[in-house]
């Protein structure tokens, strides 16, 4: 009795074969002048793209008065060195550390005694 062919065997040699054929037609492809100033190309107009819709969002945001992202990220930015300068300023202020070797009073309800 034979057993009857496997669907899933064929499909798994057919896509390695199809691996095989792009990873090679893909590596020549990447060795050639075209590709690599295409792909220069393609990388110069989406940081153009990018540009402009930066631009176009700045004037939108500018056009209903509200804060860009530079302008959040300066405001981030001075927050921080506030906080820096208070944290210097309470640092100064604040009460030095008991000196352990100084005597401290007893804690109690009776006064204490005149020596």
């Amino acid at each position: 009795m034979t057993t009857p062919p496997d669907p899933s065997a064929f499909f798994r040699d057919m896509l390695g074969q199809w691996e095989k054929a792009v990873n090679s037609f893909g590596g020549e492809a990447m060795k050639t002048e075209e590709f690599s100033r295409g792909m220069n190309a393609a990388t110069a107009a989406t940081a153009q793209m990018q540009a402009s819709m930066n631009q176009a969002t700045e004037r939108a945001l500018a056009a209903a008065n509200l804060p860009s992202r530079n302008d959040i990220e300066a405001l981030t930015a001075r927050i921080a060195a506030i906080e820096a300068t208070l944290l210097r300023i309470e640092a100064k202020l604040a009460p030095a550390a008991p000196d352990p070797s100084k005597p401290r009073p007893t804690r109690s309800r009776k006064p204490p005694t005149a020596k």
